[in-house]
């Protein structure tokens, strides 16, 4: 007996000093560490790095070989011409088959990314590489991923119109706003539409609306700047505008993206923090209605030490701070939380340092518990899965009271491409605010945004 409680004793001290993963029927459970939320509602498949590249060597095998039947069909069906030669229309048939085949090849080249990603993280937790390392490699994986939909996109809408001669989309045709931004994004793809550009005025609009026009206070750090150093943030993109997405996410009675209510006012270091998504802003009060009190959660250790002024003025010191307001005007909430949502899903999806317990926390506590219909519920699921499986437990927790569906529902494919769009213009104004020239003025920034256009 005292020889069993001898045995049982040490083995409770092994567990205690085990390493912070265990195995549960083959799947892992990444566990927080120690005084940090449990993060047991983050799973992750439990797939040996030697085999997750077999997998992805023999993926990479099966593209390969139909891009070479992709590409021998191509040419004998499209030809490379002169100028001066005059193209012809394949037959239906042949067109049939060669866009049934690119939707093949594109549907293929994801799943091999999708491989290729695994390979990545898989390297990543036998320590092989540097965590900074994994999420470039994966952000350079995802923007390769987000082309490959793209691609297929087309492929699906040559295929459409070769299945129904005539039709250009693959939409309901019952009409309605929906179906009318959908066919947007199928126009876009035969280049009809130009991208939108934003209003020069917004910043001064945000500035009227925030009631700064005699100086320049910072939203976040509560205090006084000279008004050139103070910026108008983007909550959401405004390139979501530019293919009508911004109706597609948040409904046909949302405000608009183009309005200062989707705008804060922030010194141009943290402006750029927060359109890289190492920060967030969330309610004070999760009960509150209407949300009318906000603070800062620092979720990157990446700037935590890093300063937004001097010395002394570290982002680090912004965790928890609330945000002041010289007026009763407020940020959109819903557009609030599309960006509490991005940041969840982009810092699992590059594998940030800590995202587990960030998951947990936000699984645990839910920050916005007021109801409100924030965002469609297709495209959450959607933007959560776009590029792979994730914890549906606590995908579903961020929906429960702040999604809607309208009677037209998103068909799998347009909410897959919508997503799909919706991460690429995320990354485009995350690359925009990693490489923008942080001292430039608002306005010269809105300029430079719109010559891009030109």
């Amino acid at each position: 007996m005292t020889n069993n409680l001898c045995r049982l004793a040490a083995f409770f001290a092994l567990v205690a000093s085990a390493p912070l993963l265990y195995q549960h029927r083959k799947t892992w459970i990444l566990r927080s560490p120690k005084h940090s939320p449990p993060s047991v509602a983050i799973l992750r498949p439990s797939l040996p790095l030697s085999r997750a590249r077999d997998n992805y060597e023999k993926a990479r095998s099966v593209s390969h070989e139909l891009q070479k039947a992709f590409d021998d069909l191509s040419r004998k069906l499209e030809p490379d011409l002169d100028p001066d030669e005059e193209r012809y229309e394949p037959d239906a048939r042949s067109g049939l088959e060669l866009a049934s085949l690119g939707v093949e090849l594109a549907l293929k080249k994801k799943d091999e990314l999708q491989l290729e990603r695994q390979v990545i993280i898989e390297e990543r937790y036998t320590n092989l590489i540097q965590p900074h390392i994994v999420a470039k490699r994966l952000r350079n994986t995802d923007h390769r991923y987000l082309s490959a939909g793209d691609y297929l996109w087309k492929q699906k809408l040559k295929k459409a119109r070769f299945d129904d001669p005539g039709v250009v989309r693959l939409l309901d045709p019952r009409g309605g706003s929906i179906s009318a931004c959908l066919l947007a994004l199928y126009k876009k793809c035969d280049g009809v539409s130009k991208t939108k550009k934003r209003p020069s005025s917004f910043r001064s609009d945000a500035l009227r609306y925030y009631d700064g026009e005699v100086g320049g206070k910072c939203h976040v750090t509560g205090s006084w700047w000279d008004t050139d150093l103070v910026k108008a943030t983007h909550i959401v993109s405004f390139f979501l505008d530019s293919d009508e997405l911004g109706e597609i996410l948040f409904g046909s009675r949302a405000p608009s993206l183009q309005r200062a209510g989707n705008a804060l006012l922030s010194l141009g270091k943290i402006e750029k923090w927060f359109d890289s998504y190492h920060l967030l802003i969330v309610p004070v009060d999760a009960t509150e209605n209407p949300i009318t009190r906000w603070k800062v959660d620092v979720i990157s250790s990446d700037i935590r030490n890093t300063s937004y002024n001097g010395p002394k003025d570290l982002s680090g010191d912004l965790d928890g701070k609330e945000l002041q307001f010289r007026n009763d005007k407020q940020p959109v909430s819903r557009f609030m939380y599309f960006h509490f949502i991005m940041a969840l899903i982009r810092i699992k999806d590059v594998k940030c340092q800590g995202w587990q317990d960030v998951w947990a926390r936000y699984y645990q506590q839910r920050p916005f518990l007021t109801p409100g219909n924030y965002m469609r519920q297709s495209m959450l699921l959607a933007l959560a899965t776009h590029f792979g499986t994730a914890e549906m437990r606590v995908v579903e927790s961020w929906i429960v009271d702040h999604s809607f569906d309208s009677p037209l529902i998103l068909n799998d494919d347009e909410s897959a491409e919508a997503a799909r769009r919706v991460h690429l213009a995320v990354d485009e104004a995350i690359a925009r605010a990693e490489r923008g020239p942080e001292d430039e003025d608002s306005e010269s920034d809105e300029e430079d945004y719109e010559n891009d256009d030109e």
